[in-house]
């Protein structure tokens, strides 16, 4: 599952590199943004208190979406300094949130959405699962609204209802389903991620959840939760087997995704300013140096600010040791 979390922020810098021009984008698109979503999901722990979740996200999402804000704002002042009549608007726009963030907040919206889904998700279950089903449905619906008003919604937070869609099959993916699934499960994963694309191929819409896209009502919704679920299989088995002698540089890469959810924006932009203009080069250089830089911060005591992960382990035996002396 590490790896496809790993996979899913690739296709992520992979669609910002590229844009438009990426070849076969729509089957990108229909599992990109799905899939982060399906696996909180499916990674969900039933029961726990509200104030528990609140606290948990807050550490890991809330607090470094604040700190790298203030970072893109510095960005934003020296991008605009020989235009500073830019700076304001930029500034508005990239604090609000939603989809009319730019870079450097380009991607911002995915960690605020996710912020408030686990959060409403957890609020809901305190009744029956229906409800949750008739919330996320009706955001779905909502989604179908001229212009999108949703996801200019501040810090894109009206995502939240069509999101809690992926994530409430993501979690009815874990407990009801992949447990009756004993055989084969390779090869089922591979049949759905088929599917999934087979139906983008016979003109079933994309998602663009960023601009409040759902596609087709429902029929996208479903086809992208199928696909999810297909990678979850494929990678759950297959590439389960092939990664277990890599499991420590692989939880080491993973631990940086908020990182590079946050800082490719800037960077992207920024190698486009230095003249980097090859889609191929600028992919393949920001998800390096993203990387790199994620890497590098959680060796630090910045990584619970910066990553939200924990401190690394010499940091936290080195306050160990000053405490026990002082």
């Amino acid at each position: 599952m590490d790896v496809l979390r790993i996979v899913s922020i690739v296709a992520v810098v992979a669609g910002h590199s590229y844009g438009p021009r990426l070849v076969g984008g729509e089957y990108l698109e229909i599992w990109r943004m799905p899939l982060f979503f399906f696996l909180t999901g499916y990674f969900w722990t039933r029961g726990r208190p509200f104030v528990h979740e609140l606290q948990a996200r807050w550490r890991t999402l809330a607090v470094p979406y604040l700190i790298w804000a203030v970072i893109m704002s510095v960005a934003a002042w020296a991008w605009t300094r020989d235009t500073p009549g830019e700076f304001w608007p930029l500034m508005a726009n990239g604090w609000y949130g939603g989809s009319d963030q730019t870079p450097p907040w380009w991607a911002f919206w995915f960690i605020s959405v996710l912020f408030f889904v686990a959060l409403l998700r957890r609020i809901l279950e305190r009744f029956p699962v229906v409800v949750a089903w008739g919330v996320a449905v009706l955001g779905l619906a909502l989604s179908m609204l001229p212009d999108g008003p949703i996801g200019r919604t501040p810090l894109g937070i009206g995502l939240a209802l069509p999101c809690l869609f992926f994530v409430l099959a993501g979690e009815l993916f874990r407990y009801e389903i992949h447990p009756r699934v004993k055989r084969n499960r390779a090869v089922i994963g591979s049949a759905l991620i088929a599917v999934g694309l087979l139906a983008v191929a016979l003109g079933v819409e994309p998602l663009n959840i960023k601009f409040s896209g759902f596609g087709h009502f429902l029929i996208t919704p479903v086809v992208g939760a199928m696909t999810a679920a297909g990678f979850v299989l494929v990678f759950g088995t297959v590439v389960d087997r092939l990664a277990r002698s890599a499991t420590r540089p692989v939880n080491a890469l993973v631990r940086t995704g908020t990182v590079v959810v946050l800082f490719h924006g800037w960077l992207l932009q920024t190698l486009v300013d230095f003249g980097i203009l090859a889609d191929g080069a600028k992919f393949t250089l920001t998800v390096l140096i993203s990387w790199a830089v994620g890497l590098a911060l959680n060796a630090t005591p910045l990584s619970p600010w910066l990553s939200g992960v924990p401190a690394p382990g010499w940091w936290v035996q080195w306050r160990a040791r000053r405490q026990s002396e002082s």
